[in-house]
């Protein structure tokens, strides 16, 4: 016990004396000289971190078909027109998306995790709802009702005449948690969206990106499985 509280004692004595070590120094001008002249050199090796920034170039977007136009004039439409894109147009743009772009390998425009090409397209118009299918480059029939009212509701003042809807087959990745693959799912849909939005800007067709819909609806519409995950649809038109 009397061991204990000499070490009590000791410990006490060495704080006060520090401190008082502490305030002596404080109080010496000598020292507060010292500390200014820290901070100043603290200061200045701040702020001249921020001399290390680099001024970028403003992007050459001024030729007329150069390609950073595609991007200077990329942006998501707020209202759409009655005026559908032509057979020509959806064709590439399918492709564009999400089309094969070596056959040799079967890979696509769009990187996916785990090359899993797990996003499926699917096309609404007032003629029905079809599958955009890579390997043939087709559209595959999948219900003859126009269904678009699913995908935009009463969002714009006029329906747009074709919607694009992207899904997710996680269950085409090969491993990883649930978690995992919902992640990669939503990544591989918004670069799929990002080359449809790409392709609509440089051929001047609206389009917007969006996640509100109907998903209940259309989950039954499509007969989609449990590991078929609806993400996002973009309405379109000229």
């Amino acid at each position: 016990m009397n061991s204990v509280f000499c070490l009590v004692k000791k410990t006490h004595t060495s704080l006060c004396a520090g401190y008082v070590t502490m305030k002596q120094q404080k109080d010496n001008p000598d020292m507060k000289s010292f500390f200014l002249c820290l901070f100043l050199c603290l200061s200045m090796s701040l702020l001249g971190q921020y001399e290390k920034n680099i001024q970028l170039a403003a992007p050459d977007t001024s030729a007329e078909n150069s390609f950073l136009s595609v991007y200077l004039n990329r942006s998501s439409a707020s209202d759409f027109t009655d005026i559908e894109l032509s057979d020509e147009e959806i064709s590439d743009l399918l492709w564009s998306a999400n089309g094969i772009n070596r056959p040799a390998s079967g890979k696509r425009t769009a990187p996916s995790a785990l090359n899993a090409q797990d996003i499926d397209i699917f096309l609404f118009s007032s003629d029905g709802v079809f599958l955009y299918i890579p390997e043939n480059h087709e559209l595959q029939m999948v219900s003859e009702s126009d269904s678009r009212v699913l995908l935009v509701g009463e969002s714009f003042s006029v329906v747009p005449p074709q919607v694009l809807l992207l899904v997710s087959d996680v269950s085409r990745f090969t491993f990883g948690t649930d978690e995992m693959r919902m992640e990669w799912a939503a990544i591989d849909a918004g670069i799929v969206t990002q080359n449809i939005l790409l392709f609509c800007s440089w051929n001047n067709i609206l389009a917007r990106p969006r996640s509100v819909m109907e998903k209940d609806k259309i989950i039954r519409l499509l007969g989609l499985s449990d590991s078929q995950h609806v993400l996002l649809n973009i309405p379109l038109s000229k």
